[in-house]
């Protein structure tokens, strides 16, 4: 294919149908890649759940139109977190969505604005000249292909097509292979029920003792009878667990709803980065979006808002540096900086979160609920990154109500205190590239570990 294009896109899943579209819409050429055939693109084996919050900019930005009509299954208000011990709920507006309905109406809208769909074509490496990447080479057909553009959008989900092709060491910060505790692997099912299930407009998170920490088993509504069930842990834990995922889902499944009371519709599984966004997601020539740069919520394992949110902010400084001229590294580095302050200091503090929790344990985090240990508005403090201040009454009475488990306390203390570093560290994300060395490496002494 000797045409030449301004962005290459490669996936069609939320990130790269949204990357896509805001490139489209300013004007620019643009061609999009996927493995699938064109009307499977956007099915993906998901928890279905959306935040509010990144369709409303899309609206916002582009008059897109918010979810509506079949690719609704049901409005959700709240998020809960339970274990057999009790439940606790915050405020969490968004959908569960049917993803191919949906995912197939943004391609029609890429489409409408002149983005070119190529499906069926998995890419399986990329072109480099004089240190950018200035195309990918293809599969059609049983045959190789190739296209040339001046940026290429890696979109291709957790096993990154372009990220993965890359050099080692091509783009500090970007990480060419996940390692298995960075993996969570899931299973999921849609069920349909013989009565009505208790969680309408609700995601529902349970900290079940057989899911290995902290893992759980989720209850995300589809509407009237339909439930989306599935489960996931991380990769690394797998030598410690005995029998198949599906089995252990099953079990744990089982203690809720009776096998004979559901009908099975659809099963699967797949792969989730569970970190916080890479420290750079830009290159020469490039950038990664949605799974394909770990644009995952690692608490609650959604990822199909902060991937919409991803490919917009890409299109949007892609297309700023194309008319400049300039898509080096340094010159996409806004990219980096719009992630680094929205979604990716929020995952940086989800990320503390799930560490903490891993420590607690079902058990444990069944106490904290069952005793009223933190209340609604606190919980919800410590996951948008607030400080709790607390009166030494308040303090004491909370000692008094978790007696004599004192170690509990001393972990949610020191989960707060480093959700608040974690957070300050990176809304303060290097504004020049050169200074990003340093800041990667104060940011692994605050959480303990190198990323």
């Amino acid at each position: 294919m000797k045409e030449m294009y301004d962005a290459i896109v490669v996936g069609g899943g939320p990130a790269g149908v949204i990357s896509a579209y805001t490139l489209a819409r300013f004007g620019k050429k643009v061609v999009l890649l996927d493995k699938k055939k064109h009307d499977q693109i956007g099915n993906k084996t998901c928890g279905d759940a959306l935040d509010y919050s990144s369709v409303l900019m899309l609206n916002q930005a582009f008059d897109l139109e918010l979810p509506h009509g079949d690719e609704v299954s049901d409005v959700l208000d709240k998020l809960t977190v339970a274990t057999e011990l009790g439940a606790l709920s915050i405020e969490a507006p968004g959908y569960t969505v049917d993803r191919h309905v949906f995912g197939q109406r943004l391609l029609r809208e890429c489409e409408k604005y002149g983005v070119e769909v190529i499906d069926s074509a998995p890419v399986r490496d990329v072109i480099i000249e004089n240190n950018f990447v200035v195309g990918v080479k293809y599969k059609k057909g049983g045959e190789d292909n190739e296209v040339r553009g001046k940026v290429v959008i890696d979109c291709s989900g957790t096993w990154a097509a372009v990220r993965r092709s890359l050099p080692e060491g091509f783009s500090e910060g970007l990480v060419k292979e996940l390692p298995d505790h960075h993996i969570a692997a899931s299973y999921r099912e849609i069920i349909t029920l013989e009565e009505d299930h208790p969680f309408p407009q609700e995601i529902y998170l349970y900290y079940d003792r057989d899911i290995p920490s902290p893992g759980y088993i989720w209850y995300f509504t589809k509407g009237k009878k339909r439930l989306n069930v599935g489960t996931g842990w991380l990769k690394s834990d797998n030598s410690q667990i005995n029998g198949s995922m599906k089995q252990i889902f099953k079990h744990a499944m089982h203690k809720i709803y009776d096998p004979e009371s559901y009908m099975l519709d659809v099963t699967g599984g797949g792969q989730i980065p569970i970190r916080p966004p890479f420290d750079c997601l830009t290159f020469n020539g490039g950038m990664v979006v949605g799974d394909a740069g770990c644009m995952v919520d690692p608490t609650t394992a959604e990822g199909h808002g902060p991937a919409l949110m991803g490919g917009y902010y890409a299109g949007l400084i892609a297309s700023e540096a194309l008319d400049k001229g300039d898509v080096s590294r340094e010159g996409l580095w806004g990219y980096n900086e719009m992630v680094m302050a929205h979604f990716g200091a929020r995952h940086a503090m989800s990320y503390v979160v799930l560490k903490h929790l891993r420590k607690l344990g079902p058990k444990n985090i069944g106490r904290l609920i069952n005793r009223e240990f933190l209340t609604q508005e606190e919980l919800t403090k410590i996951f948008m990154g607030h400080e709790l201040r607390l009166s030494f009454a308040a303090i004491m009475k909370k000692l008094i109500k978790i007696f004599p488990f004192y170690n509990i306390p001393l972990i949610m203390r020191h989960m707060i205190n480093q959700v608040l570093v974690i957070r300050d560290h990176y809304l303060s994300y290097p504004s020049n590239p050169d200074l990003l060395p340093e800041w990667r490496r104060k940011r692994d002494e605050l959480l303990g570990e190198s990323l």
